[in-house]
Parts: C-alpha cells; structure tokens; sequence
C-alpha cells in the first residue's frame, strides 16, 4: 500500500486525496478532486514492488496506448505519471458498484440484465481490439455499472503492466489475470495473446452472472488454472435452467479451450447472444450429455454413493489436450454401507476395482453393474490386488489378510499374525510392502515373515516401483514429503516436499499428487535418485487425501482417480431469531471462521484445510472490510487471545515441514513469535485465560491396531495447554489412543468441550478443564458431532452435526455436577462447511455453505497411459 502522507505531498498541487476507496491486486486505489477541473476522480498507484520491476518511463509510455480509446462502454483514462517513485494513473470517480459487487450481494443476475452487461462489454472489447488494445483482465471487479450501463475500467493497463515489464511478469514472481478468467493461453504463460483471450474471459464472466460460480472452482489458484486448461465447462443450464439456447451456444463457444474454436470477434460474441437462431454444430447432442452426467451426479449424492466416470481421455501438458468426450457417471451400488472413496483398489489389467464398506471389502468386474462382498473381509481396509489380479491383500484392525477374488476364507498373511500393519502395497514380483510401526515393512515373494525396512521412519503410502526394485512412500511426520527407498542399498532418499501419493511410470515419468489438489508429471532418475525438469500438469479435478493416494495407473494403462475439488463457499450469519444474513464477501473456499471476544470482527481461513497457499485475514462487522492478516504459503487455523488484540495461527516453521504454533499482535506491531515447535504438526483451539492456549498435536507412533491407527498411519493426536508467553513449554491436557481434538473451553474456565473418536465416530464430549481426569466424561452429541462451541452464559453447546446440514445445541448444567440436557435441531442448512462459529455476546452463529456440488467420483480413463507416452515422446 502507498504511503498516504508522501502521496499526498507530492500530488498536491494537482489532486487532493480524500481517502483511500480500496485494494486491488495491482494498485491501492484512491477518492480525489482534480484540482485544475474541479471534478472528483480516482487515482490508482501501483504497489511498490511492481513499481520496482516496472519502470517509471516506459510504463508511462505503454500507458498512453490506452488514453486515446474513447467508448461509451470504457472508463477513460483521465491522466498518468510518476509522484515521487509511485506510479499512478487517474480515471474519472463513478459512483455504482462492480459486478463483483453486485454478485456477492445477490448470487446472479437476471438473465436479461446479463445478457445485456455482456453485449456492451463485447462492444466494448471490439471497439478496443479494433484499435489495437487487447485488455488481458478482463473480470468482474473491473466492470463497472454505472446507472445499470456497463463501464470497463483499466482498459489496457494490464497491457501496460506486461509490456513495461518487458515480458518478464512470470519471472519476477508477478502475475496478471484473475485465475478463474484466465483463459487456456493465459494459464499457459502463451507469450501471444490474441483478443480471443478476452473474449474467453468475459465469457467467463457472463457464465457466472447467470450461474453464481465461475466455469471452474477450485480450492487454490493451481487447482483452478489446470482445470482451466484441462476440463470443459459445463453448460450454464446445470446451474440455471431457464438460460436460452443461443446463449447457452455462445457461451459454450466463446469457452472453447482453443482459441481458433472461439468467436474470431468480440461483435460476433456479442451478435450471438442476441441472435435467438444462434446455434452451434452438435450443441444439442452435447447438451444433452453433459446435462444428463450433471443430474446423475445430484442423484448420486441425495443417494449418498460413488461415481465411476468411463471416458476416452483427459490429460493436458503445457497446452495440448487431446479430444475429450463428457464423463458418464455410473452409480455404484452400496452394500450395507458407504463405499470408502479414500482407498480403492485396482488390478493390474484394469478390469476389477475394490472398496472397503462397512461390511468388508467389496468388489466389481468389468462389465457388471453389481459389486460383490468378499466373505471374511469384516473390518477390511487398504485394499491391494496380488500381481495376476486373483488376490487382494488388506489389513483388518492392523492384522494382515489376504483373500481370492473368485472367493474363499481369508488368511494372514504374516507368520504368526503378529505384526499389526496399516496400509499395504502388492508389488510386481509378489512382494508386500506395508505400515507398521510408523515405519515400513517387506515381506519377500513366496515368504510369510517380513522384515524392516530400517531407513524408512513415520512411512505411510507405499508403493513399488514397476521393476519393484525401489518403493515411493511418504514421509508424514515433514509435510507428507514424498521419499524413495532403495531396497538394494537399504537407503532411503528425499524426492519432493510435499506430496499426497505418487506412482512411478515404466518409462521413468513419475506422477504425484499435491495436497492442495492436482497430479504432476516429473522426470526421475531412479539409478541416480533424483527428480529433474519442470513438473508439468496431468490432472487438474483430483481429490486428495492425506491418508491415501488419490490415484493409480494400472499394468495395462488404465488411469484411475478420485475427482472432486472442494467447491467455493459462501459465509452467512444466523441470528439468535432465526434470521440469515450472507456477508458481503466474495466466495471463496473457507476453512475456519473464528469471532473475536467482542464479537466485531471475524478471523477467517481463505483456502481449503489442505491448501499451500491458504491465509488468515480478518472481517471488520462495522466497515464490512475484509483484511488479509497472515501471509500466503499454508498459515491458518486462527484463536483470538482473550483480549481480541492477538492471534494464534499455524504456519510452517522455520527449518521444518511441519506447521507449528504462531502468535502475532493484531496491529502486527511484531512478527509472529513462535509458540510450540514439535516434529509433527499443532492447531490451536481454544485460549481462554492470557496463559494457556490449547492445541493439538500429533504424538509419537503408537503400536499399530487401534482404531486411529488404521486411518491416521498411527499418528495419535494429543491435546496439550501452552503458555504462548513462555515458548516451548506445554504440559498434555487429553492423551489416548484415540482421536481427541477441537478442545472449545466454557466462559467460567471450568469445562471442555471436544471431538472424540472413542465410539468409533466422531462425538461431542465433556470433561472437567484444566485437569482432564478431575471427573468424568460426559457425551453430548447424539448421532455424532463435531467442532462445539460454548454459548456465553455456560448454558448452550452448538456443535455441527455430521450429515454436514445440521447444527445441534445442548443445554447443559454445570457446578459441582455436569448434566446434560436433550440435543436438539437448532436449524439445518444444505452444503455446510467447516468455517463454523458462535458468538458469545451476541449469540450469531456464523457458518460457509458451499456453492456449487462436491461429490467424489472415480474416474476410469481407459488406454490413458499409451496416449500419455504418445504424446510426450
């Protein structure tokens, strides 16, 4: 942000600042009077480290291109120059509102109204194209409505801003363009960029006036670029039926991926749009299919069950995508329980796929609707299919089992059945590799007694490689960093940072998936051990879990993946009458909300729970401002001190993968101090007096077997109390074999409560605070429950149910006893998400719900990894 004082100073004799009107991405913009014409203008100067990489002289030269545009639809640029290093440009001050604006208030317009936006803007794109000015940003923050009339504002700055920087935006770490309007050769870094990209971009906009989302979400930047690149979008009528045809067409036309695919002008977009006749060649066909998958999907999630998708391809590496046809998901039948989408199974030839349900493992043929239960599988989980494709291995509360696909009983798998194992991996040469312990174990081809694989500490996600000379598996207690183990050697060896399961290709390309979403292509020596090159996108809709890996390339070719990104989300706030509100923010992926103790101001995690570049920022209730208060790359999970004037966040420590305890001022008048420093990651829950913060963190590995065990890699989570005055120092609050987080403590100080899996679910519990064993232990929830939050007179538990829609409270008494009284439905909202809060003053409840569906599928690409070879030989 410019320096208000040394900007006005050395404006003075032109302009007069009045105060600041808001931020952008590239510039601080500002209300003024134009001194000389006695009129009220805008001024926008650049943040200072684009200045830096710009140039003072040639961005005032490039910026003069856009001076001589001159439409009723453009926003003119009144003035521009240099005031003592800041560098500004000066547009007219309109009084209206944004699209942006206009959607976070009401969701969409009407179909007239933006159908009518677009129009103008289209003649506003092709009266500048015509003169040579490609605007490169076009969004809905910079449409301005004026009297309902549309104005394109920082026409050509984009422009500007690239050419000044001589092409190198990418290089110095800047960049142009709102992801979820870029278009395919934006996203791409093409150096060329012709007017069909805006053409793409106000589609783009267009299709979220009338639908509510963008044509692709997703929970970071990267996830929302490859789907970009990669996938097509749907047509808006998934969104909004009653969209008519000819738009329908335009809109899918202008979203062609290649540019030479969409409208050769902006006019012609426009013409179409208002042509009813418009149509495209096989829109009807296309239409009709990709409507058809979008309903099965809706029915698949009322019936709460998988998806299997069968399609031709779907790959994208730098730019090239081939042919792709719409994805038709098949339901996957369910019995007596929830298919478990985190762990699945494929053989080798691609022609068999497991899951674990609730009964056991369950399988499917290729070509048969029905799945079928495995007998002796009860409690199975971490299937894996023996090389010929006749056998699955899994493990059964921590004890190795394998059973015959044809069916059979099914026995262990290790000599004596004394090793309890987590998830396990059948090589090519019918060696198993598994979990236990934290650490890896072998088990030789044709042998029943395995072996240590030494070097390879807090392991989780194995995999062989094909020659099976090596496994990839994952370093969990460091960020999930992605190692390989060299069985020959006995040694193990550091490959990327942060992975979320990976698979190395016969022809050497190794694929990993990302936390944050997305599977990448990369080089790797395996005699030299070392990866090499740029990663490069493969898939852009995967679905990542921290417990298992989100995809598999079988022996015969087959891709097969969990799809699904976590959709945007909007914020609300329920009244203690009853009454929701929705707060004037634009959507966005939410992860936690967390109200001061004054309840004026609202801590909110931008970013999925397992996004790399999620931030904390702060929501002011009085100037409806929202404030990003923490830096990008992973820091969230924000706890107000008592007093409201400081924050507990987690974010990566120094010189470690793992993400430690946090605690900066409000007013950022020091940096954040480090709190707790512990080999495995720490989230602050509650702070109720100044000297003691409760966090959870992850203990040591227990002996595997228990319940969190075969879920959590054995990896327990604790709760501890801290003093965030005193670093380094806690003392264990909650210890256990099983799951105890999310510790909320009561107004008087006396009680906690807390999720616990001891049932076998999560469930609302209460002890006594600070000492756990001080009593007993009360359970509140009915039907499960998580994330409780106190009222502010001690007499009301909130906690979020588990179907993901309801909010349950409990009223309790407490004194020398506890009670508890009988849950109720305080109310129930569809698509509710994580972000979830109480105000103690005033009893608001604020809450996300999602916008748009989220509902995994798996993907089956057939002959995926011969095109793959095909197209990168």
């Amino acid at each position: 942000m410019a320096d208000i004082t040394s900007l006005t100073a050395s404006l003075a004799d032109r302009y007069r600042i009045e105060r600041e009107l808001g931020i952008g991405g590239m510039a601080t913009v500002y209300l003024a009077e134009d001194l000389k014409h006695d009129r009220r203008v805008a001024i926008k100067v650049l943040k200072p480290e684009l200045a830096a990489v710009l140039g003072a002289d040639r961005f005032v030269v490039e910026i003069k291109t856009t001076a001589a545009l001159q439409h009723p639809h453009i926003l003119p640029l009144f003035d521009s120059g240099t005031a003592d290093g800041f560098l500004f440009y000066v547009m007219p001050y309109i009084q209206g509102e944004t699209i942006r604006e206009k959607l976070t208030r009401e969701t969409q317009f009407g179909v007239d109204d933006a159908v009518r936006v677009a129009r103008e803007v289209a003649d506003a794109l092709d009266y500048a194209h015509r003169h040579g000015v490609i605007h490169r940003d076009i969004k809905p923050e910079n449409i301005l409505l004026h009297d309902g009339r549309a104005m394109v504002m920082d026409f050509g700055i984009a422009l500007a801003v690239s050419a000044a920087a001589g092409g190198r935006m990418t290089e110095t770490g800047l960049s142009l363009g709102t992801p979820h309007y870029m278009s395919p050769e934006q996203a791409t870094a093409e150096k060329e960029i012709t007017p069909r990209s805006d053409i793409y971009s106000l589609a783009s906009v267009l299709y979220e006036m009338l639908a509510g989302q963008p044509p692709h979400l997703g929970g970071a930047a990267q996830q929302v670029i490859m789907k970009i690149i990669t996938e097509p979008a749907l047509p808006v009528t998934a969104h909004r039926r009653n969209v008519p045809g000819n738009v329908v067409a335009a809109l899918g036309k202008a979203l062609e991926k290649l540019p030479a695919d969409r409208f050769e002008t902006a006019k012609a977009f426009g013409d179409a749009l208002a042509n009813a006749a418009f149509t495209t060649t096989g829109m009807a066909a296309t239409t009709a299919a990709r409507s058809q998958g979008v309903s099965r999907s809706a029915f698949t999630a009322a019936c709460v069950v998988a998806a299997i998708g069968v399609a031709t391809t779907v790959w994208a590496w730098r730019g090239r995508s081939a042919p792709t046809t719409a994805v038709v998901p098949l339901t996957l039948d369910k019995p007596n329980g929830n298919p478990d989408l985190l762990r699945f199974a494929v053989s080798p030839d691609g022609t068999r796929f497991a899951f674990s349900v609730d009964d056991g493992i369950v399988i499917r043929e290729a070509g048969q609707r029905e799945y079928r239960l495995l007998s002796g599988t009860q409690h199975g989980e971490a299937p894996s299919f023996s090389p010929d494709g006749e056998w699955i291995v899994f493990q059964a509360r921590g004890h190795l089992r394998k059973v015959a696909v044809r069916g059979g009983s099914a026995v262990p798998v290790v000599s004596g059945d004394s090793v309890l194992s987590g998830a396990v991996h059948w090589g090519p040469d019918g060696a198993i590799v598994f979990e236990a312990r934290g650490g890896l174990y072998l088990i030789p081809p044709g042998s029943t007694v395995p072996h240590q694989l030494r070097h390879a500490l807090a392991a989780g996600s194995p995999s062989f490689t094909p020659d099976g000379r090596g496994v990839l598996y994952l370093y969990i207690q460091q960020g999930s960093r992605l190692m390989y183990y060299d069985l020959a050697k006995d040694t193990t060896y550091a490959l990327l940072d942060e992975s979320a399961g990976a698979q190395l290709l016969p022809n050497g390309t190794l694929l990993y998936a990302l936390s944050s979403g997305g599977v990448f292509a990369v080089r790797f020596d395996q005699s030299r051990h070392v990866v090499s090159g740029t990663p490069e996108p493969v898939i852009g809709d995967i679905q990542p879990n921290a417990n298992a890996s989100p995809f598999v390339v079988t022996a015969s070719g087959t891709l097969v993946y969990r799809a699904g990104v976590d959709p945007a989300a909007r914020l609300l706030v329920r009244e203690p009458g009853g009454r929701l509100d929705t707060l004037p923010i634009a959507p966005r992926q939410f992860a936690y909300a967390r109200y001061s103790p004054d309840g004026r101001m609202l801590a909110v995690t931008v970013g999925s729970a397992r996004a790399a570049d999620r931030y904390t920022s702060i929501y002011d209730f009085a100037l409806g401002s929202l404030t990003q208060f923490t830096v990008d790359g992973g820091a969230h999970a924000p706890v107000w001190s008592p007093d409201g004037n400081r924050l507990a966040f987690t974010a990566e420590g120094p010189n470690t993968d793992a993400e430690d305890l946090f605690v900066q001022p409000l007013d950022k008048s020091a940096p954040p101090m480090q709190v707790v420093r512990l080999p495995t990651d720490q989230h602050a829950s509650s702070w109720p007096v100044d000297t003691m913060l409760v966090f959870s963190s992850q203990s040591a590995p227990l002996t595997l077997g228990s319940r969190t065990n075969t879920m959590g890699r054995g990896m327990t989570p604790n709760v501890s109390i801290t003093n965030p005055s005193a670093p380094g120092k806690s003392r264990p609050y909650l210890q256990a074999e099983w799951t105890q987080v999310e510790v909320a403590v009561s107004p008087d100080g006396k009680w906690a409560a807390f999720t616990s899996t001891e049932s076998g679910t999560d469930e609302v519990m209460v002890r006594r605070f600070p000492a756990a064993d001080a009593g007993g232990q009360w359970k509140l929830s009915s039907g499960g429950g998580r994330r409780a939050r106190w009222s502010g007179d001690g007499r009301t538990i909130y906690y979020q149910a588990l179907d993901g829609k309801t909010v349950k409270a409990v009223h309790v008494t407490t004194g020398n006893g506890f009670t508890v009284g009988v849950a109720e439905n305080l109310f129930s909202v569809t698509g509710m998400t994580t972000a979830f809060d109480v105000d103690r003053r005033g009893g608001k409840i604020v809450f996300g719900q999602a916008i748009g569906e989220n509902v995994p599928r798996i993907i089956v690409i057939q002959n995926w990894l011969a095109q793959f070879e095909r197209a990168h030989k």
